[in-house]
């Protein structure tokens, strides 16, 4: 589950929670026939190859048949990994130097 960081920015979401499926469960919540499973994914990957190179989203509708296909701009996803792995950089370096005095 997934919400926005800000109501007005549309950019920054939050994760609020995750759920766990066991892939038989799953397939029957989306009507999903086991035997098309393999067709239908070697649809989705023949889509994805058509793409110039890049970063996408793919996102089922909820409410329709559809499987939607969203180019995302360079960088997105990788900012927020990034500045959270130069917060623990900077942590470890004040540990070590709290150590050394």
């Amino acid at each position: 589950y997934v919400s926005r960081y800000h109501l007005k920015d549309s950019a920054r979401h939050v994760i609020l929670g995750t759920q766990q499926f066991k892939p038989n469960e799953f397939a029957s919540q989306i009507n999903l026939s086991t035997e098309n499973a393999w067709g239908i994914l070697r649809c989705v990957i023949d889509i994805c190859r058509k793409l110039d190179e890049g970063k996408y989203l793919i996102l089922k509708d909820p409410n329709k048949q559809v499987i939607r296909v969203y180019s995302l701009p360079d960088g997105t996803f990788s900012s927020d990994e990034d500045e959270e792995e130069d917060d623990d950089e900077e942590d470890v370096e004040e540990e070590e130097e709290d150590e050394e005095n």
